[in-house]
């Protein structure tokens, strides 16, 4: 082991700052698309769905380990994907505790937080990346609009797609904070998505099922614990760069280790869950391959992320990918699934695309184009 550094990485050039860009935008393309194959099945209660997509997951962190020629691998760095399978597994009761929306924004916020703020302030034994600003008031602001964008995003509300008998414009708007397509599954089309997967609940917004406040804080706790993985998720690898003598700095060569961290965790997950269900656990067959695919597709933008991180660093990566996806996401749902529509959804997601590109905007301008960090 070595000591600490106290500072970031050494710089890598233009071409790798422009590497990093270019793997963030296949991470909002990926994120915000990786759905798209399962919309149409039932995921059942999410956790044989989960398996699936975790298997694709680990066959894609396979082939990159084999192509970067079988990197060194860090037992530590398990415990990332330990962590983010199990802020995974949260969602389903947390949507059912809060609804959807509230669930998003908490989730989502708290690990905008973390990892805006480990990259900025240097947080968990980790460097600041202060000094790879040339304008740190620009990402500060930017960040500030990330948040911001996150809370509009709750504001967008799905419905039965257009043409279903009895739905109209105005059936969307009566229920905030929720979900109304039933048995499917869904990102909810909002910001937050990157790094987590939703299985579809039953419609239920906030005060709605007459849960009780216990439950109801429950639910907020357990949004707040999730949305702390997906924002830690990282750390192990991005510790190991930093403190162990002769680690790699490509991102790509921790993927495996987390990924295996990952599956590992979904099997456990799964056992657990096959035993308090008495060895009777709800299995749709049918979910098995789209949510495989979705699970490649999921893979290989975290993949692009660790690349992200690696290049542009917390302060930039994290804002951007978490929140590109909901865009990118509600678009699906206003041209392909029909499922966003009517003049304030309309609103919302146009001033979504504006502050998300304004975020996206002063964080590329906050960076030093020269790849420096001095």
């Amino acid at each position: 082991a070595r000591r600490p550094r106290t500072h970031p990485p050494p710089p890598r050039g233009v071409m790798s700052a422009f590497s990093g860009w270019l793997c963030a935008a296949v991470a909002v393309a990926f994120f915000g698309s990786n759905f798209v194959v399962v919309h149409k099945y039932d995921p059942g209660d999410g956790m044989f769905f989960q398996l699936s997509l975790c298997a694709g997951i680990w066959v894609v962190g396979l082939i990159v380990f084999l192509i970067r020629d079988s990197p060194p691998f860090y037992p530590f760095a398990l415990a990332g994907g330990a962590i983010w399978c199990t802020g995974n597994c949260c969602t389903v009761f947390i949507i059912k505790q809060i609804g959807l929306g509230a669930g998003l924004i908490t989730w989502g916020t708290s690990a905008l937080l973390i990892g805006w703020l480990t990259g900025f302030f240097g947080l968990f034994g980790l460097p600041s990346e202060q000094l790879c600003l040339q304008a740190p008031w620009l990402n500060v602001l930017g960040f500030a609009l990330s948040l911001l964008a996150l809370a509009d995003s709750t504001m967008i509300q799905k419905g039965p797609p257009l043409g279903i008998e009895g739905c109209t414009d105005s059936d969307i708007g009566r229920a905030p904070f929720a979900t109304l397509e039933v048995g499917r599954f869904s990102d909810g089309g909002g910001g937050g998505g990157a790094g987590r997967v939703v299985a579809a609940v039953e419609l239920s917004g906030p005060g709605e099922s007459g849960e009780p406040q216990k439950q109801r804080g429950l639910g907020l706790i357990a949004a707040l614990l999730a949305g702390c993985c997906y924002g830690v998720n990282f750390h192990p690898s991005t510790w190991i760069q930093n403190h162990v003598a002769g680690a790699s700095q490509n991102g790509l060569d921790y993927v495996f280790n987390q990924f295996c961290g990952i599956f590992g965790a979904s099997v456990v997950y799964f056992l657990i869950y096959c035993f308090v269900k008495q060895n009777r656990p709800v299995i749709k067959p049918e979910i098995f391959l789209p949510g495989f695919v979705s699970g490649v597709m999921w893979a290989i933008a975290q993949s692009c992320w660790f690349v992200a991180n690696a290049e542009l660093g917390y302060s930039a990566a994290f804002p951007i990918v978490l929140i590109g996806p909901g865009f990118l996401g509600s678009m699906w749902s206003v041209f392909l699934f029909k499922d966003i529509y009517g003049m304030r959804n309309y609103i919302f997601l146009g001033g979504y695309f504006v502050i998300a590109a304004a975020a996206c905007t002063c964080i590329v301008l906050s960076r030093k184009t020269d790849g420096e960090c001095a």
